[in-house]
């Protein structure tokens, strides 16, 4: 019983990770392609993470499971406030080498 238990944890999660590689290539891709911008793995990353939250929100407002939608809303203020501060230290250290210090 266990040890089907294991095979079953470790396809599910050997999935998850396929499914996360082939996503990971695919945002890459079609950034490079359709908008002509090549993208960070950190970037690339950072889609996949808003995708899921994204659809787990969908998901919980659907089941109308609340106490589970309250924390992933608050993770997305947290991300949103995140690559904004983000966004701005890497317009100031664009400032800085231009400027040569």
């Amino acid at each position: 019983m266990f040890l089907e238990m294991l095979l079953v944890l470790i396809a599910i999660l050997g999935m998850g990770a396929f499914y996360c590689l082939i996503a990971y290539f695919l945002i890459r891709l079609i950034s490079r392609k359709a908008f002509k911008r090549t993208l960070t793995k950190y970037e690339a990353i950072e889609i996949m993470v808003w995708a899921a939250m994204v659809f787990f929100a969908i998901v919980m407002i659907k089941n109308q499971s609340w106490n589970i939608f309250l924390p992933i809303v608050l993770l997305m203020i947290t991300m949103n406030n995140l690559r904004r501060s983000n966004r701005k230290y890497r317009e100031m250290s664009k400032e800085m080498n231009k400027e040569g210090l």
